[in-house]
């Protein structure tokens, strides 16, 4: 075993939870007004509307976040009743999210074990994801009159973060580090020991402000160790979680527009007044401005994060999900996409202008035919 490890038998989790966040999108656009609206006016003493994010935090269309029923998840021969919220946020995407607690006085070893669970495929991952689909669609539902062009994607993203409180056995956070595998629990290995490269890369992304917290983060999960227990960190990587979501969508959606533009390639011409080729093309333009607008929201999301260690964490977030890959992989397709489509509208042009040149030719032809004809 790792060095990092030998004190691990004495660490013991005293008070934590274990939040799992599944986010989806449903709409090009939610008016966060009238979802407001529709919370205080259905009812349901069940759905109660959150505070909006505290002054460190401060998104310019802050998103609404309420309550939802708890939900029961059997792991191993323990049930635990998660607290379950929902999160909407107005360029499209809502986001579900579990809180386990982790028992008092959980042992290292136990907490390794359930995150293995966690992640690989099981029978709890299945439970969380349909549980997290089942409640995605009833918030849909409920909030059907504020979203703007609905869509059902089947794709959704999917992270966990281990939040502690009060661990039993350390001193200070990084004692955390030196004491126990905080990469083999994000990444929930337990039968391999990591190599150290793996484990130095995972650390790469450690992040303290202070001796008393410590912020792990990685593509597929991360660790928050905050005494105080707010949850300022969990609510900045569920941000950029949604902008991760973005990207993916808008790829995905790109990778559609390019094959029907083949598509339509290979089935030939449909016309010469009336080509698809204009309406793919013209789609293609609304699409650039589209995606244009969301890259200033993300860019403006950058500078109102007002408090600079968070700022760090929300760059180091982008960064380690791979979000500026994906817009790169966007912005070429779109290029791509406007070019094939600018090639394809110009063959159009030259085709009707081919057409025109041949009706003048034929009228030409009958004005010539019709005078000798008048002379003769």
């Amino acid at each position: 075993m790792n060095s990092a490890n030998t004190g691990s038998k004495n660490i013991f989790i005293e008070k934590g939870s274990i939040l799992i966040y599944r986010v989806f999108d449903v709409a090009e656009e939610i008016d966060l007004k009238k979802v407001e609206a529709l919370l205080r006016q259905g009812g349901d003493l069940r759905l109660e509307l959150a505070a909006r994010n505290r002054n460190a935090v401060v998104v310019r269309n802050a998103p609404v976040r309420f309550g939802l029923d708890e939900v029961e998840f059997k792991l191993k021969d323990f049930n635990y009743r998660a607290e379950t919220t929902a999160t909407v946020w107005d360029y499209g995407a809502v986001s579900i999210a579990f809180q386990i607690p982790i028992s008092k006085g959980t042992d290292w070893k136990s907490l390794l074990n359930l995150s293995s669970l966690l992640n690989a495929p099981s029978e709890i991952v299945t439970a969380i994801d349909q549980a997290a689909r089942k409640k995605s669609d009833e918030v849909v539902k409920l909030i059907s009159t504020s979203l703007k062009k609905p869509n059902h994607w089947n794709f959704f993203e999917d992270y966990t973060i281990y939040f502690f409180e009060e661990v039993l056995g350390i001193k200070k956070a990084n004692d955390l580090v030196k004491q126990t595998d905080l990469p083999a629990l994000i990444l929930g290995e337990i039968k391999d020991e990591l190599a150290d490269e793996t484990r130095s890369a995972i650390l790469e992304n450690l992040f303290q402000y202070a001796d008393d917290d410590l912020v792990l983060i990685d593509w597929n999960a991360a660790v928050v160790f905050e005494p105080s227990g707010v949850k300022e960190v969990p609510d900045i990587l569920e941000f950029s979680l949604t902008h991760l979501l973005e990207v993916r969508y808008y790829d995905d959606l790109l990778d559609k527009r390019l094959v029907e533009l083949y598509d339509s390639i290979e089935q030939g011409r449909q016309g010469f007044w009336h080509n698809r080729f204009f309406e793919i093309s013209r789609e293609a333009n609304t699409r650039f401005i589209e995606f244009s607008e969301f890259l200033e929201r993300m860019g403006n999301s950058l500078k109102v994060v007002g408090d600079f260690y968070l700022a760090r964490i929300f760059r180091a977030s982008l960064r380690r999900y791979r979000v500026h890959d994906w817009q790169e992989s966007i912005t070429r397709k779109m290029n791509l996409l406007a070019q094939v489509s600018d090639l394809l509208e110009g063959e159009a042009n030259v085709r009707r202008s081919h057409f025109l040149e041949l009706v003048i030719i034929v009228l030409i032809l009958f004005e010539v035919v019709a005078a000798f004809f008048k002379f003769h």
